[in-house]
């Protein structure tokens, strides 16, 4: 039993040293791109801003509540090492903003093909986490379950490097009939992430179940809601994922 628990805190530690040091990395690009975009005020720099500004939200407030965990010495559950590999996936989702990155500064930081298959393997990878955390309600033996996700994360590999490239698009992403298979895939597994945190709350209707399940249900519509580049699902993104964020914080005492 103890040589498992330090197993689990030992890829937890990892996962979080990788989501903190992808998120500064991102968070320093689109802070820096900020800048530029504020000082030169060329024509569209505001809506440049809104496009991705839900992406810094993001990304800053999944560290804010990693370092809640980590102070309140509750995430030493099965969570306390998903949770690092999860957000460390929806960081790697800034990989989208990349292309806007070189418009803006001229700096290219990865070729075009990287960043197709970075942006699809994080947002594929991050759904399958969202799911696999849900699973955990109802009583998956940890170790099967750790092979799974394995399993699926190999098979969100594949796939996102299987999918033809496209890099003729200034987005580069879901510009193809591929792209919108691949869309579509992702939105039944964040709708199955959904409807098993639903069954949860049915299974187990305990305060903390309740505030945990509606507080990643409301992580799922915002991180999804971020893919979109318009203001309205842009501010709904970052208000809803927030209001994730929050829940999970204030109900960190009773549920990790």
């Amino acid at each position: 039993m103890g040589k498992r628990k330090k197993a689990r805190n030992r890829k937890g530690s990892i996962a979080l040293m990788m989501q903190t040091i992808i998120s500064i990395v991102y968070a320093a690009l689109l802070v820096h791109m900020t800048v530029l975009l504020v000082r030169s005020r060329t024509q569209g720099w505001f809506s440049t801003i809104i496009a991705y500004f839900p992406q810094l939200v993001i990304i800053i407030s999944s560290m804010s509540l990693q370092f809640v965990l980590r102070i309140r010495h509750r995430a030493h559950t099965q969570d306390g090492s998903l949770l690092p590999l999860l957000f460390t996936f929806i960081a790697l989702e800034s990989s989208m903003i990349l292309p806007i990155y070189y418009d803006v500064s001229g700096i290219s930081i990865l070729p075009p093909s990287t960043i197709i298959f970075l942006s699809r393997f994080s947002l594929l990878s991050a759904a399958i986490l969202f799911t696999f955390s849900a699973v955990q309600f109802f009583g998956t033996n940890l170790s099967k379950m750790w092979l799974y996700l394995i399993s699926a994360i190999g098979a969100s590999l594949f796939i996102s490097i299987a999918i033809p490239l496209n890099t003729t698009s200034s987005s580069m992403i879901f510009t193809s009939s591929y792209d919108a298979y691949f869309l579509v895939l992702i939105t039944l597994i964040y709708i199955a992430a959904a409807a098993t945190y639903i069954a949860a709350v049915a299974k187990d209707r305990a305060t903390h179940s309740v505030t945990r399940s509606a507080a990643f249900i409301f992580l799922i519509i915002g991180n999804y809601l971020s893919i979109g580049t318009d203001i309205v699902t842009g501010v709904l993104s970052v208000v809803i994922y927030v209001a994730g964020i929050i829940m999970l914080s204030i109900s960190a005492k009773n549920t990790f």
